[in-house]
């Protein structure tokens, strides 16, 4: 029993060990990960630029890139609502 005790305290220390190093890594690449969707947001805005009066499908060039036009994205505001359920003009009348 004591033997077993040991082991599980020694592999509990072990694990713990390893997810600190796991998480301070995680911690050192997440400002380079931030960069990368700013980065992203520049070539997105750069190509909504180039798109501007094209059909979706179109090839345009972007930063010495080309890239074809995305298909329109509809806002959330602007989106269809679905139509009510229809109801009866008159209550049915109660089962006797």
């Amino acid at each position: 029993m004591k033997k077993s005790l040991i082991t599980l305290f020694a592999l509990a220390f072990t694990l713990m060990f390893g997810l600190v190093h796991v998480a301070s890594a995680e911690k050192h690449m997440a400002p380079a990960a931030k960069s990368e969707a700013k980065m992203d947001k520049k070539a997105d805005k750069a190509l909504a630029k180039a798109c501007k009066g094209k059909k979706a499908g179109d090839v345009v060039t972007v930063n010495g890139k080309e890239m074809q036009c995305p298909e329109k994205k509809m806002n959330k505001k602007a989106a269809p609502k679905p139509a009510k359920e229809a109801t009866p003009a008159t209550p049915a009348a109660p089962a006797k």
